[in-house]
């Protein structure tokens, strides 16, 4: 287990933040992400698995440090275990989707 997430950083796929532009208090100036590949896998009740998605975590515009100032700048506490849901992370390319709705176009 790699307890240092600093080889992971890299460059998020949108670059810059300018659509929409954070709002002050959500701006980073060492705006990144992190490189972690992502999967998603259909599995049947007989054990038969299709991958119906790839993707990676580089594709979040929002980073974790904006969502946990964004979760308590109103002064809701994040305690030991609570969790931070990501949402939709897609890619740009069709099998990098990330909602079903995206995988019907």
């Amino acid at each position: 287990v790699q307890d240092d997430p600093v080889p992971f950083r890299c460059q998020t796929s949108a670059g810059v933040q300018d659509d929409p532009v954070p709002l002050e208090y959500l701006r980073d100036p060492q705006y990144g992400s992190y490189d972690i590949n992502l999967e998603v896998d259909l599995i049947t009740p007989e054990g038969s698995t299709t991958t119906i998605a790839k993707s990676n975590f580089r594709h979040m515009y929002w980073n974790v440090k904006q969502q946990l100032v964004h979760h308590s700048v109103t002064g809701c506490n994040m305690r030991p275990g609570d969790l931070l849901g990501s949402g939709t992370i897609s890619g740009t390319s069709t099998g990098s989707y990330g909602s079903m709705l995206e995988l019907t176009w």
